[in-house]
Parts: C-alpha cells; sequence; structure tokens
C-alpha cells in the first residue's frame, strides 16, 4: 500500500529545498517516509519506469513550486500530471512567490514556503499530510477531484464531454457518501455493520428446498459470458467443434497465457450450445447437459464437484445410485468416475474444467489433485461414454496429455486476435462512444491493435485505463513502451488509475480468490475503512470490465487476481500472538467484531486471516450440513488459514468436519488431501496428534492399511508426548485393528493388550469393554471360540453396566460368531437377532449388516434357504466397506445354492470388483483375498451353469474368465498371511456350501489351497 511521500522539483532552483524537506521529514516526528529521485533513483534502471513506479506506490505528490518547476518542458507537469492519472494528492508547496500555480492544479490551496519560515511551512505540511488520512481530508481530495473535472468539462472538446461527464457523476455519487461518514461517522459504520451482518445472514441461510426435484441441462453458472464485443476466434471455434463431432477424441485441452481469451471463447460457443445453434453460422448443435466447472469460479474443479454435477443430470433414481458408489471408500476414483460415465450412453454432455492452471504442479506439470488425475485418467482410458470434456489453461497439464494421446485434442490459443477483428474489439468495447474507441482512425485502433499483440484481455486493459482516467488518451497509451508481458502490464496501469477505495475492494476480492458478496468485501476491509460500501463500486467495477459477477458475488479475472494480490505487502505477525482471534469450538459464529482491530495490517497474512475470520461467521447452521456445499464456508476458511500459514487454526477448523461429515458422506479422499496438506506444518500438538490419527482413520477406511498404520504410530507418539493416556489408548487399538487386518493376530493382541492396560487405569469403561470384545474376536480367528466366549461375556457385561446399548450390540454379535464356529446354530441366531432389535433402534449401519451377515451364515448352515436370502438382501441394503466384499460373496453362495445363477455371478463379479480395490491398497488384506478366492471359485461354477441372456461369463470389465488356479493362487496367498485356524474354517465353512453345487467336481483341487495345506 502507499507508503511513502514523493517529492517533485527542479533540479535548478530547488534541489537544495527539497534535500532539506526529505531530510526534515523522516527525520522529525512522526516519521514520513520520502521518496527523492536523488536518494531513490537506482542505478542501471530505467529513470522513465522508475519514477512513474514511485508515483504510483506514493501516498501523495508533494510539488514545490518554483519559476523553473513551472516553466515549459519541465519534467515536474509529467511527475504531478502522473500523480493526477494515479489518483494522488497533489499538495503545491510555494517556494517562489512569482512561480504561477499550473492551471490544472489551480483549485489547490497551497503551502507557503516562499516566506523564509520553512519551519512554520513544514509543520503545515506536516500536519496535511496527517489530515489526508482522516475522512475529512478524503473528502477534501474528492472535492479537488470533482473541482478538476467540472473544469475540465467547461473546456472539453465535444467528443469528451460524456467521458468527463461520466467522471464527474461518479464523483458526485462518491462525495455524497463521503459527506455521510464526515458528517456522522459512527451512523457510517453502523450502517456498514448492519450491512455486513445481514450479508452473513444470508449467507447462514439454508437452500430453500424446491417443491419437486428436476434434472436441469446446465449445471452451475458459466466462469465467464462472452462480451457482445466478442470478436473472431473462427478457427479456434472450429476447432472445438470438431473435436466435439469426433467420437474417438474425449478429452480438448486449451493452452494459453492469461487474458488470451480462452474462457471467453469456450464460454460464447457453449453458450450457443445451451440454444441449441453454434455461433458464427456453424450449424445446429445440442447437447444434453453442460457442465461448468472454474478455478476461478464459485465452483471449483475437483473430482467431487465433477461427480456430483453430472450426476444432476441423471434421473433420480440413478443419482441414488451413484451416490451410494460415491461413499463406498473401497471403491478407488477410477471405478466410481466408469460407473458414473457408463449410464451417459446417448446424446452428448460437455463438461468445462477452466483456468485449472492453478491446480498443475509447475515442476512435475502434472495435476496436483491425486483424485482429479485419477478421475481425468479414468476418464480417458474408459469405455465410450457421451461425456466430453473441454479444458481451459495457461499451464500445459504435460502428465495427462501424453496419457492416451490419441484420445485427445490439444490446441495452443497464443496469438491475439489479427486486424481488423482487434479494432472491431475496440469499437465494440466502447459501448456508447465515451472513450473515443468508436470513432476513433483505423490507423490509431491498428497501432493499439500491435501494442497489445491482439490480446482480448490487453485490449479491454486500454478501455479499463480510459474509463478510469480521464486525462489519459489512446495516443498515449499507444506511446507507452511496454514489455513482453504486454496484458499483465496494461492490467497494472489499469488497476493504478483507480481511486485508492476501488485499489483495496479489487484487492479484497484478489484475498478472497473465490467470489464474494460485498459483504464480505466491507468485512474484509472495515479495520482499514470502517465505513466502507463496496456494493456501488463493485457495481462500478464489473460495469468497467475490471470485476466478474456472478450470481450476486463478484470476483477477479486470474491475471488481475494476481496483480491485485501482488501488491499486498506479506509483512505481519501471526494473529495468534495478536490475540486478534479467539474461538470457542462450539461456538464458531461468536467471532471478533467487525472494527478497527488493533496492529491489524494492510499485509497478505492479515487479510487472508481476517478473510478466513469471515467464513467463519458465515457457516450454515450445523442442522444443516447435510452435502459438501453445506461446508463451503468451512472449506474456504480452510484454505484461507492455510495460505496465511495458520495451520493450527485450519487443523481445527479440519477436526470440526472430517469424521462425522467428510468420512460419513464419503470425502475420503478429500478428507486424506486436506490433512496431508498439514502434516508436519502444525504447531500444537494436540491438534498433530488429531490430525495424523484422524488421517490413519481415513486411509484404514479406504483399504490403505499399511499407510494407516503410519498415521496412528505418529499419532501413539504425540500422544505420549503430550502424557495423554487416553489419546494413546485409542491410537493402540486402531494400530491393533490394522494388524487384524493383515492376519497378524499375535501382534494385534499384543497392541489391544497394551491398550487394555491404560483403558483399565484411566477408568475408560466404553474401551474397555471394546478391546475386551477385539481380543476375543482374535481368539475366534485362532480357533479357540471357548476362550473368546469368556471375553465376550465380559465384553457383555461392562457394555450393560454403563448402559451402551451399541456396545451391547457388538458383544452379542461376537458371541454369536463364536457359538457358529462351535456349530451351535440356534443360539447364534436368537444372539444375531437381539443384536440386530439393538441396532435397528440405534439405526447403525455397520452393525446392522454385520449382524445380518452373520445370521444369514447361520441359516445357510442350517440349509434354511427360505430366511437366508432374504437376510442377506437386508445386509446388503446397509453399506460397510470393511465388510462389503464378503456380504456380496456370501450372497453370491447363496444366490448359487438356490439355483439363481445369473444373481450369483453378478454377485461374485462385484465381490471380486470390492475385494481387487481393497487389495490395490492393501495386498496383505486377507479377508479381501478369501472373498476372491470364494467368489473366484462361484464364477467358475457359473460359468459352467446355461447362461441366461444377457449374462457374461467374464468379471464383466472385459478380463480373462478365471480359472482354477487363479482361485488356487489367491487362496494361498491368503494362508500365508492367515493360517489360523479359526479363520480357514470360516472360509472353509462357505467353501464347502460353494462344493454343494459343484456337481462336476472342478473345485477338488482347490479345496488345500483354502486349507493352506
Amino acid at each position: 500500500m502507499p507508503d511513502h511521500v514523493f517529492i517533485s522539483y527542479s533540479d535548478t532552483d530547488a534541489l537544495e529545498f527539497a534535500t532539506k524537506l526529505a531530510d526534515e521529514l523522516e527525520g522529525g516526528h512522526p516519521y514520513i517516509n520520502v521518496w527523492i529521485d536523488k536518494r531513490d533513483l537506482k542505478p542501471g534502471m530505467d529513470w522513465d519506469a522508475q519514477v512513474p513506479a514511485a508515483i504510483r506506490g506514493s501516498k501523495c505528490v508533494v510539488f514545490v513550486v518554483t519559476e523553473e518547476g513551472t516553466a515549459e518542458g519541465c519534467t515536474c507537469k509529467d511527475e504531478w500530471t502522473w500523480g493526477l492519472k494515479y489518483k494522488k494528492p497533489v499538495l503545491p508547496l510555494r517556494l517562489h512567490a512569482s512561480a504561477e500555480l499550473p492551471f490544472r492544479l489551480s483549485s489547490r490551496q497551497d503551502i507557503d514556503f516562499s516566506t523564509n519560515n520553512f519551519e512554520a511551512g513544514l509543520a503545515k505540511l506536516r500536519k496535511h499530510l496527517a489530515y489526508l488520512d482522516s475522512e475529512e481530508g478524503k473528502l477534501d481530495e474528492l472535492k479537488h477531484r470533482l473541482a478538476d473535472a467540472n473544469r475540465d468539462l467547461k473546456h472539453a472538446r465535444p467528443e469528451d464531454r460524456a467521458r468527463i461527464q461520466s467522471d464527474v457523476d461518479d464523483l458526485i455519487s462518491q462525495i455524497k457518501q463521503q459527506e455521510d461518514v464526515v458528517k456522522n461517522p459512527k451512523a457510517a459504520q453502523e450502517q456498514t455493520q448492519k450491512n455486513i451482518e445481514a450479508g452473513l445472514e444470508r449467507e447462514r441461510q439454508p437452500v430453500k428446498p424446491t417443491a419437486a426435484q428436476t434434472t436441469t441441462k446446465f449445471i452451475n453458472p458459466p466462469p465467464g459470458i462472452a462480451p457482445n464485443y466478442f470478436q473472431d476466434r473462427l478457427i479456434e471455434t472450429r476447432q472445438v467443434v470438431d473435436f466435439l463431432n469426433d467420437n474417438s477424441q474425449r478429452l480438448m485441452t486449451i493452452i494459453g497465457r492469461g487474458g488470451v481469451g480462452k474462457t471467453a471463447m469456450i464460454c460464447r460457443l457453449l453458450k450457443g450450445i445451451e440454444n441449441g445453434q453454434l455461433p458464427d453460422d456453424l450449424g445446429e448443435m445440442k447437447a444434453e447437459g453442460i457442465v461448468y466447472l472454474s478455478e476461478a469460479g464459485s465452483h471449483r474443479v475437483n473430482f467431487a464437484n465433477i461427480f456430483y454435477d453430472l450426476c444432476k443430470l441423471l434421473p433420480s433414481p440413478k443419482a441414488q445410485d451413484m451416490d451410494a458408489i460415491y461413499k463406498n471408500p473401497q471403491a478407488s476414483t477410477e471405478s466410481k468416475m466408469r460407473a458414473l460415465l457408463d449410464l451417459f450412453t446417448a446424446g452428448q454432455v460437455i463438461l468445462l474444467l477452466d483456468n485449472i492452471e492453478t491446480i498443475i504442479n509447475v515442476e512435475s506439470f502434472d495435476i496436483g489433485d491425486a483424485e482429479l488425475n485419477e478421475c481425468l485418467h479414468a476418464f480417458l482410458h474408459g469405455s465410450h461414454s457421451a461425456v466430453k470434456i473441454v479444458m481451459t489453461t495457461r499451464i500445459a497439464p504435460r502428465g495427462l496429455n501424453l496419457y492416451e494421446p490419441g484420445r485427445q485434442r490439444i490446441y495452443h490459443l497464443e496469438e491475439g486476435l489479427p486486424s481488423p477483428y482487434a479494432e472491431r474489439m475496440l469499437r465494440e468495447i466502447d459501448t456508447d462512444g465515451t472513450l473515443g474507441l468508436k470513432d476513433a482512425k483505423e490507423e490509431l485502433l491498428n497501432r493499439a491493435r500491435i501494442k497489445t499483440r491482439g490480446f482480448p484481455k490487453g485490449l479491454e486493459a486500454l478501455k479499463q485505463i480510459l474509463a478510469s482516467d480521464r486525462y489519459t488518451t489512446l495516443e498515449e497509451l499507444i506511446e507507452m513502451p511496454l514489455p513482453e508481458n504486454v496484458v499483465e502490464a496494461l492490467v497494472g496501469e489499469a488497476f493504478n488509475r483507480l481511486d485508492t477505495n476501488a485499489q483495496k475492494v479489487m484487492q479484497a476480492l484478489a484475498v478472497y480468490n473465490r467470489p464474494v458478496t460485498p459483504a464480505a468485501v466491507d468485512f474484509l476491509l472495515a479495520p482499514h475503512i470502517p465505513a466502507m460500501d463496496s456494493a456501488p463500486i463493485l457495481q462500478r467495477l464489473t460495469n468497467m470490465h475490471f470485476a466478474r459477477k456472478e450470481s450476486g458475488r463478484f470476483y477477479l479475472h486470474p491475471v488481475d487476481r494476481e496483480f491485485a494480490f501482488g501488491l499486498i505487502g506479506n509483512q505481519g505477525i501471526r494473529n495468534q500472538e495478536l490475540g486478534i482471534r479467539k474461538q470457542d469450538s462450539d461456538s464458531p459464529q461468536s467471532l471478533i467484531p467487525n472494527q478497527l482491530i488493533p496492529n491489524h495490517q494492510f499485509t497478505q497474512h492479515d487479510l487472508l486471516s481476517r478473510a478466513a475470520d469471515y467464513f467463519a461467521q458465515a457457516r450454515k447452521p450445523r442442522a444443516e450440513w447435510k452435502k459438501l456445499d453445506d461446508l463451503a464456508a468451512q472449506l474456504a476458511e480452510f484454505d484461507l488459514r492455510c495460505a496465511a500459514g495458520d495451520y493450527d487454526t485450519a487443523t481445527s477448523v479440519l477436526l470440526e468436519i472430517d469424521f462425522n461429515y467428510l468420512l460419513l458422506w464419503g470425502h475420503y479422499r478429500l478428507m486424506i488431501d486436506l490433512h496431508g496438506k498439514l502434516q508436519e506444518k502444525i504447531n500444537d500438538t494436540r491438534l498433530a496428534q488429531e490430525s495424523v490419527g484422524n488421517l490413519g482413520t481415513a486411509y484404514k477406511v479406504t483399504g490403505n492399511v499399511l499407510e494407516s498404520i503410519r498415521c496412528y504410530e505418529r499419532a501413539v507418539n504425540f500422544a505420549k508426548h503430550q502424557s495423554d493416556k487416553q489419546g494413546e489408548e485409542q491410537w493402540l487399538m486402531g494400530i491393533g485393528n490394522c494388524y487384524t487386518k493383515l492376519g497378524d493376530t499375535n501382534k494385534a493382541i499384543e497392541y489391544y493388550q497394551q491398550a487394555l492396560t491404560i483403558a483399565h487405569a484411566i477408568s475408560d469403561k466404553k474401551d474397555e469393554g471394546k478391546l475386551i470384545g477385539n481380543i476375543g474376536n482374535r481368539y475366534i480367528d485362532l480357533g479357540d471360540y471357548v476362550k473368546a466366549i469368556e471375553y465376550y461375556k465380559q465384553e457383555l457385561a461392562i457394555f450393560r453396566e454403563i448402559r451402551y446399548p451399541l456396545g451391547e450390540a457388538y458383544a452379542l454379535a461376537n458371541n454369536a460368531e463364536a457359538l457358529l464356529g462351535l456349530e451351535n446354530y440356534d443360539e447364534a441366531i436368537i444372539n444375531y437377532q437381539h443384536a440386530i432389535l439393538i441396532s435397528d433402534e440405534l439405526s447403525s449401519l455397520a452393525t446392522q449388516q454385520y449382524n445380518r451377515f452373520g445370521l444369514a451364515q447361520a441359516y445357510l448352515f442350517q440349509n434354511d434357504l427360505v430366511n437366508v436370502r432374504a437376510t442377506i438382501e437386508a445386509a446388503l441394503q446397509y453399506d460397510e466397506p470393511e465388510n462389503n466384499h464378503n456380504a456380496t460373496t456370501l450372497h453370491g453362495i447363496i444366490t448359487l445354492r438356490q439355483g439363481d445363477t445369473s444373481a450369483a455371478r453378478q454377485s461374485f463379479t462385484r465381490a471380486i470388483a470390492q475385494a481387487d480395490e481393497i487389495l490395490a491398497k492393501t495386498p496383505e488384506y486377507y479377508s479381501a483375498l478369501d472373498a476372491k478366492g470364494l467368489a473366484l471359485c462361484g464364477l467358475i461354477l457359473c460359468r459352467g451353469a446355461v447362461p441366461a441372456p444377457g449374462d457374461l461369463s467374464t468379471t464383466g470389465r472385459g478380463d480373462p474368465a478365471p480359472t482354477i488356479d487363479d482361485a488356487i493362487a489367491t487362496f494361498k496367498k491368503a494362508r500365508e498371511i492367515a493360517p489360523h485356524a479359526g479363520v480357514v474354517k470360516s472360509v472353509l465353512r462357505l467353501f464347502d456350501e460353494l462344493v454343494k453345487c459343484d456337481e462336476d467336481g472342478v473345485l477338488k483341487d482347490v479345496r488345500k489351497a483354502v486349507e493352506g495345506t
């Protein structure tokens, strides 16, 4: 932000005075930073570039009025003129009484230094510099600018009058607003507060349900609307149309520098497709649906948004089926994407992924989001579907573009608009002719095209400069020296010609880096401009094409955002040290008031932190947290906390939504990604423990057991360091659970015993009961059912003592499993039925499936084929990722026993896919190997049956039909990991049920592999 006073003077007759003035301002109290060329010009750098830059970054321009300083040809005129262009206060200091004040500065009162009373003049200058920061000083400066504009209007050429009148009208409006602030600053601040509170209340309001669910063809607002002045891009548009018509290609990447017009071109084309008519007379084209996602907009580019937004194009029943698939943690992103794409078989669906350069790793040039990368690879590799993807980016995703290149089209949009299209755009962009572009000479517009290289954003920036600075002409802009990055340079020039408040509003949008309401902008700027009303400024910026608008929210073009954010200093100290934010985790909305905050600086860190505070207050009520969109405020806050380097607060935000929401709703990879960003960056060891522990849980649920163990071990170390016995006990239990999946029963018991000792010592009866039950389960694995039952009796007694019904359900089911091992089926059924009653009353999904899965086995072993199928199909209604492969395999066995080969084949195929999802992450996951082995055997038996119409003899994914050798190899792997007697007996019982269907004895060689002999 502006931090120095620029001194403009003539070397010939004011050097000594200017030097003394600089010394006194910097040496006195309070210290005033000064820029003076003799000291601050850097040798070897262009003078013409340094001086305007110094004026741009100044608080004001002090012009020393002398005979030479006001003489024709003196560089002082250039300097104070630049000050006016950049909306800087210009303060005349009269050193020579005989020197006349320039006409354009005549409305300003000078400070007299001509009487040789330097100290008196210096005191007035110091006072006036301080006055400039006051609300009254700001009002006076607006009035000076209005006087200048009215004077210019009187002497303006007819063709310039409309442009100047627009400036006059805008200044009158600003003055009215500022007068209200000066007249009653408290009332103005209170009104700002009311605006912010009203905006926050609207943010928190739940989305009103629609009367009936409908399928929308066009999902989300487009990231941009091609303006009426859009020109050319005929060849490029044809390229995209050709891609859309080419059934052999699936993904098109449009690569080009910022401002070249990628988004406008695509949005113009897609808008035409929405209406069924291609632009540029290219004919008709219809789409079944278009999904718009953009990294610059509200709807970001990630797998969750791609998946669920495509689901919005499906009928409700199919969308619900896809929701269940998405929430299955054992299913890979690839399988989820393939399942979804398989539903789009006809018509055409277009998915736009706009501005994805922000998610491309600049070192590897790969998509940085692992889940999104896997999604796009699956999209390219999968079978044909009606969905096509168009991506726009400044950085080529080379890794993705090299994958399945035959299915991709890459187009480099590097050139700007040629003649006459650039010239036409300049004329069209001046809608009312006030900027002088509409009627400009062709030769002048052609030079503008050459200067900007025809880049649409550069041409647009010319309009922005002319609209915000009536002193500048197109001829002057064309004469300006511009670097290679012409778009960025012109964007900077346009930004610097805005008034201070408009600049700060632009920077506020840059800090948020997502579409936000005026209330969000007011909140962010409240410590610096307490009576800010950004709404009219935002509308003005939108009209001038500085800002963009989406559903009442405002955001910036990426080029504008990068420039505006880059001007904000990054000095500052952590908010925690300042005591700015103190949040009660139970009251996320009871944060800081919107008032001047001591020590809050206009730095990247402090602004990012305050922007995060806005979203902390903008959360929806907890009762409304039903889907990922309802957590948009928390996710935005998390991003901003991380950007500010405040990883501890970011962790607190994530821990509030990760376990009971993200994990519950199936956003496992998102949870892993977010916690992954925090590791090694958290200062609070308690938060670090919870974060890495929950990360371990997410890995465990997705089947990545080895990574889960590593996370749990780190969490145990954190807990020990903090003497947190309960935390240590919980993470030790987690490690034991992981080793159970790996078949290392003895090690699992060892960890359970460690955790049990701690639970008993701290009187944690609930976990004590859980651990006793877990130990009992391991004795079942070892085949010692009697000892297991002893543990279950203890478990049941504890849970009944503390009145923990869910634990009681677990204990009853555990006991029933041991009774199955002892072949006491009747008593096992009684235990399972009791457990199911409790589970259903509590709506515990996991136990609802497990208990019915166990009950179905009991019925099967009793040869009760009537009750068994209804029970297993009831079990499959509940999604329990760690047991789905077992339940699905059992369904296949049961239906095969009943002679329903078609249903059996489908279940065995699905079970193999479920097992493979887990084994891809954890090859040692023995229960998945056993389930897969049984399913392979089942498919082999199904192959021998007469297939029903439409049945497949393969796994349904194009894989070869399974063989006996495949089944034997799978069981051998399982026995190498888990040779335990109880495990073997459990698998053998199910294998023997399959053998009952094996009339030809094709499975006779498999049994030894099942037994591990």
